[in-house]
């Protein structure tokens, strides 16, 4: 027994779980769904806005589907950084510093959809070693740090984010630095521990928004338990609110095509309960370690009164590892120390809060969107690993096996929700546009006929794009009042041709032209495209 006891106490075992959770983030990598979130992290790192994409495309002109690519292959663009940093400075976003990063990134990496993923895996690398950081001095436990790094290393609802170009992980490898010197700050209230406060305050707030949430509790744990500190964190608080007066001018600005583009948050029919909030926070956090589905789809199926069968055995894990938290809890609670315990509160609660007023004054889906939540995921870790590393240091092998378990379902949710080529509330669509490519991909020549008719506009049609493994694929972006196409197509061969994402302008324009050529055609019963009939020469006859 002594020999196990000192077998966990080794920090190698968690190091090599480490690694294989980091080797695991590049598993499936590219196989999944390039959606329409990720098709705007570029398009804002180009800084060009969103609408004007569509002005860079000819209106009735034939393209290559190479064409399409490079106009996000940003190194093929030419654009300086200068330019970039302009763009991104007029841009209606809640995450520049993001995309600032990206745009040296892209010069260094490379500019493939794939690279500015591997970006968010550099993230999370640094992340975990920002928790190690803030864990060991928070707890004072090397073992507590090397138990957070992990399991932080393979959580599956992390491990999902960790997998893709966004800015979450980014955001939480930051906040786990800026909670770091936030404590080195307090504790030994040096300048220099202030200053590198204050400067990653401010990239945190340019990260999201939502950052300004910790520096609240960081204020009112300075107001309860260092009251010496005060006006001295009054002064860093206020340096860091001027540098980001700029962005707070830029979204008031901009405060309605963000507003707009957040729309979806609301809920459109019914009230929901004044508990629910908290019950979808509750739910999410078994999120963390174990995931059975692709949640986050089933997540919207719930709320609307649909239970899969599926979803039970999901259930069951959940409702036990939600129940091994509250416990784990609990004894947070009642054991650890004031300072300990209100700093841990004072990080986590203000979200909490914000997250279950703002889902009950609008009526909104903020606490089931457990991305926004990734934070609080990285707290109840913390939470989790003290309990853990408590029992495991005097020997408690029941305790042991429990670490074993958890980390068993992580690395299974991860392989389990890998087969998931959509991971998002849109996965029929997703998985439509999947199919759809590979009917275009596997066809010798085909031409596409789009005027962007989809409710995502030409983000949309990009995921279509994205998924397509072919180069021989000809795009004609046409207007709904396009004439002649016939003519247009002479002495070009095509082994098919398709009408997607049409207007019912373009659609009935084209029959004029095409008669019976022109026929729906359905993809295993998903929603139907068009198809061009041709001859056996592969062209049309007039």
């Amino acid at each position: 027994m002594k020999a196990i006891k000192q077998f966990f106490l080794r920090p190698w075992l968690y190091l090599i779980i480490f690694l294989l959770g980091t080797m695991l983030k590049f598993y499936k990598l590219n196989s999944r769904y390039y959606w329409i979130d990720e098709i705007c992290t570029i398009q804002h790192t180009s800084g060009i806005l969103e609408r004007q994409y569509p002005d860079l495309i000819p209106i009735n002109e034939i393209k290559n589907i190479n064409y399409y690519h490079d106009l996000l292959h940003l190194n093929k663009q030419n654009y300086t950084i200068g330019k970039q940093f302009r763009g991104l400075a007029t841009s209606p976003s809640l995450s520049p510093a993001h995309y600032a990063l990206l745009i040296f990134w892209h010069r260094i990496a490379g500019d493939d959809y794939l690279d500015y993923r591997l970006f968010t895996i550099v993230c999370f690398v640094l992340a975990a070693f920002f928790l190690f950081l803030l864990t060991k001095t928070l707890f004072r436990s090397r073992l507590t740090a090397w138990i957070v790094v992990s399991l932080f290393s393979i959580s599956p609802f992390i491990h999902v984010y960790i997998q893709e170009a966004r800015y979450y992980i980014l955001w939480v490898g930051l906040i786990a630095l800026l909670n770091y010197l936030f404590l080195q700050a307090a504790k030994l209230n040096k300048p220099r521990w202030w200053i590198l406060y204050s400067i990653i305050g401010i990239l945190s707030l340019y990260t999201s928004f939502l950052s300004g949430l910790v520096i609240i509790g960081h204020l009112f744990y300075i107001f309860l338990l260092k009251k010496e500190l005060r006006l001295n964190y009054f002064v860093y608080l206020v340096i860091i609110l001027l540098f980001y007066l700029p962005w707070i001018y830029s979204i008031i600005v901009y405060k309605d095509e963000i507003l707009n583009s957040l729309c979806w948050q609301i809920r459109t029919a019914g009230r929901q309960f004044f508990w629910e909030p908290i019950a979808w926070q509750l739910y999410g956090f078994a999120h963390i370690f174990v995931s059975m589905e692709n949640h986050l789809w089933t997540c919207y199926e719930l709320l609307r009164g649909n239970l899969p069968q599926d979803l039970i055995i999901s259930l069951v894990f959940s409702i036990l590892v939600v129940s091994l938290l509250l416990v784990m809890l609990i004894h947070f609670i009642s054991k650890s120390a004031k300072s300990t315990l209100y700093f841990i509160a004072l990080i986590f609660l203000p979200t909490v809060l914000f997250f279950y007023i703002m889902d009950i004054v609008r009526n909104g889906y903020l606490s089931p969107t457990w991305r926004y939540h990734l934070v609080n995921f990285t707290v109840i870790i913390l939470i989790v690993s003290n309990y853990l590393s408590e029992k495991i240091s005097v020997g408690k092998h029941l305790f042991t096996g429990i670490y074993i378990g958890l980390v068993i379902l992580g690395i299974v949710s991860i392989f389990h929700i890998s087969k998931f080529r959509c991971w998002s509330a849109f996965e029929k669509p997703c998985l439509q546009r999947i199919k759809e490519a590979q009917l275009f991909s596997n066809n010798e020549k085909p031409l596409l006929i789009t005027n962007y008719a989809h409710w995502q506009g030409l983000n949309g049609f990009y995921g279509l794009i994205t998924q397509c493994e072919s180069e021989n694929i000809d795009i004609l972006r046409a207007s709904s009042d396009i004439q002649n196409v016939k003519d247009m197509l002479t002495h070009k061969i095509y082994t098919d041709i398709y009408v997607v994402y049409a207007s019912n302008e373009l659609i009935q324009n084209l029959k004029s032209q095409f008669g019976e050529r022109m026929e729906s055609l359905e993809i295993e019963g998903i929603s139907p495209i068009w198809q061009i009939n041709l001859d056996e020469n592969n062209f049309l006859d007039n």
